[in-house]
């Protein structure tokens, strides 16, 4: 499916009518090489994702394949990576020109990704709304 991202995972529980948790293994890039076995940066995990399923013939157990837009990965990483990292940017500029003390300067551009990770988490459940996973049989 282009324009998509899928896992192979298996489904955990049923949560409530047509909300599955979905077990998948996600694996480092370098997992797949040939000499991963030998080396100590290949790595996997296994997480849990809640998807939606129209099929309802599905069971404990069953492999499935998850996915969401790609476009799921460009939220995720601006919410993540871009706006902590320009308010970041943008505290130490304005606190170094205005202040000139790097100690305070490097404290307030800390500090001040405490108040946006803690809005991040105040929105949660609708940050979750956006970021919704569908499942369809494995083939």
């Amino acid at each position: 499916m282009r324009g998509y991202i899928e896992h192979e995972g298996t489904i955990v529980e049923q949560i409530a009518g047509e909300k599955y948790m979905v077990k998948i293994v996600q694996q480092s890039a370098c997992a797949t090489c040939k000499a991963a076995t030998l080396c100590t940066v290949a790595e996997s995990k296994e997480k849990c994702i809640e998807a939606i399923a129209s099929d309802t013939n599905l069971s404990i157990g069953d492999q499935v394949v998850i996915y969401g837009r790609t476009t799921l990965g460009y939220k995720a990483l601006i919410l993540a990576v871009i706006i902590p990292l320009a308010i970041a940017l943008i505290t130490l500029l304005v606190t170094n020109h205005y202040i000139g003390n790097e100690a305070i300067t490097g404290i307030s551009t800390l500090a001040i990704l405490v108040p946006y990770y803690g809005l991040l988490w105040l929105l949660r459940n609708k940050i979750k709304r956006m970021f919704v996973f569908y499942i369809k049989h494995k083939i």
